[in-house]
């Protein structure tokens, strides 16, 4: 399993004095399309309890209580502010200071401006992240629509900045609505990794109708384009959902019209390589996907039927199975196609619904294979209903953490166990040997934790490794089975 059992090793120190990051805590969710109560509703999800706890949430605005982007403080895990892609809520979900009008212009005015209880028109299409080299300041990264011979195009790109301060304790929108690309874009596909620096994050986007896949960098300086790269095939159609794998060294996206798209990515370069992809099925609704936690798995979802991808195999069409599906006449409407999934803080996948869904569907063990991984349609019940794109987009804030979610809210999910890995000779200058004890992955990483040889493994036997033409250093060696993870190092003279 690919928990970062290099980054454990390597970094742990570190990861054990600062403790787990929590910015994605709290899920703002739903709302309540009956207009039964005056202003608007939503559901609160808070995952600092196991189960988690559900809280009602209201406020008098016309604006909709739905967080497409959002982020928690990283020590506490309370909500710090949340965006529909109209305005910018603070944590009382009031309109933070200077937050209004998020993405002004014609569609804003269609879709925000009085008391409509409408969505910004592209999900996927708002990101908060943290500014890694100042403290208290949040870069919030929204896709703007507009309007083009009555038809919305997406562009330009925009950022706008959140300040917390003492003055502002509840956070003020310091700077606001500022491009930093202004071609059309794919709508939808914002999604950020950290960069293998672990201070920069790499931001993602695709050109509209192209495979033009746009790699810009947030760093010490602001948000500028790194570079661009053609390769796989063209989007078609419009909206799509993508992710990076929890252990960064996947991205990939989904859509309706072409299916899935999977990449291997570095994290310190951005370059994407090894494109594949793969139509399971045809289906006229939106649909998402989600990684499993430990980066093996990948889930697809589409108009009834959720799938797991078993990213280990060498085929990807020998490699799906349906793993379940929902009703669509479940809760009485005909309305509830499974669409985006996120990865929660516990380790379980949660999977939206179209508008009118008042439940969640679940993947309640999403590291096991097949049917183990337990899919439950309903597997959580809102206050309300779903609503809009449903699921906030959520980078993975831990991919440098020794696990990609909180083992204390696990609920049941088994950690692997930790052996240690005979290598010899050590040090070495031209081969290592090992014993591989089963099937699985072997991986070699070097001191930024970048992947320097990485194999599929039948196990029970010797496998010896040139390292001959490996830079001098400290290289980490994990081999990973089912519930058992095997790490070594050696130095490379």
């Amino acid at each position: 399993m690919k928990y970062g059992i290099a980054i454990l090793f390597v970094f742990y120190t570190f990861f054990s004095v600062r403790g787990q990051s929590k910015y994605d805590y709290t899920w703002i969710v739903g709302e309540d399309l009956s207009l039964s109560i005056p202003g608007t509703e939503a559901t609160l999800i808070d995952f600092g309890e196991s189960p988690p706890i559900l809280n009602f949430i209201g406020n008098s605005s016309p604006q909709s209580l739905i967080a497409l982007g959002e982020i928690c403080d990283r020590n506490t895990g309370k909500l710090m502010f949340y965006s529909n892609g109209c305005v910018v809520f603070d944590s009382t979900h009031q309109i933070m200071a200077n937050g209004d009008s998020i993405n002004f212009g014609a569609v804003w005015k269609s879709y925000c401006e009085g008391f409509k209880y409408l969505l910004y028109p592209v999900e996927f299409s708002v990101l908060a992240l943290p500014d890694l080299y100042n403290d208290n300041q949040y870069y919030l990264l929204h896709q703007m629509a507009n309007w083009d011979l009555e038809k919305i195009i997406h562009k330009p790109l925009l950022y706008s900045t959140i300040k917390f301060d003492q003055d502002n304790p509840n956070g003020r929108v310091v700077k606001k609505n500022l491009a930093f690309y202004n071609e059309d874009t794919a709508a939808g596909f914002f999604t950020s990794m950290k960069h293998a620096n672990k201070k920069d994050w790499w931001i993602m986007h695709l050109e509209a109708r192209s495979n033009k896949y746009l790699k810009f960098l947030l760093d010490s300086t602001g948000i500028h384009l790194h570079d661009s790269q053609i390769i796989g095939d063209s989007i078609k159609g419009h909206h799509a959902q993508s992710q990076f794998s929890p252990d960064g060294k996947k991205y990939a996206w989904f859509n309706k019209e072409t299916g899935l798209h999977l990449f291997d990515f570095d994290r310190a370069t951005g370059a994407l390589s090894n494109y594949r992809s793969l139509t399971i099925e045809q289906q006229p609704s939106i649909g998402g996907l989600c990684f499993s936690p430990n980066s093996r798995f990948l889930y697809v979802f589409d108009i009834t039927s959720a799938y797991q991808i078993d990213l280990w195999a060498s085929d990807l069409k020998e490699a799906y199975v349906k793993i379940g599906s929902y009703n669509p006449g479940s809760e009485g409407s005909p309305y509830k196609d499974l669409m985006f999934g996120m990865l929660g803080p516990n380790c379980k996948i949660y999977i939206a619904s179209k508008l009118g869904s008042s439940h969640f569907s679940t993947i309640e063990s999403p590291d096991e294979k097949g049917a183990s991984c337990n899919f439950q349609a309903l597997g959580l019940k809102l206050i309300y209903s779903s609503g809009g794109g449903g699921v906030p987009n959520l980078p993975h804030y831990r991919v440098d953490e020794p696990y990609p979610c909180d083992r204390t809210l696990a609920n049941g999910w088994q950690l692997p166990e930790i052996v240690d890995l005979s290598i010899a000779p050590n040090p070495v200058s031209d081969q290592i040997v090992l014993a591989i004890p089963a099937k699985g992955l072997l991986s070699i990483y070097d001191i930024s934790g970048k992947t320097v040889y990485q194999r599929m493994e039948a196990g029970n036997e010797d496998r010896t490794i040139d390292v001959s033409s490996f830079t001098p250093g400290r290289y980490a060696v994990v081999f990973e089975e089912k519930h058992r993870v095997y790490r070594g190092e050696f130095v490379k003279i």
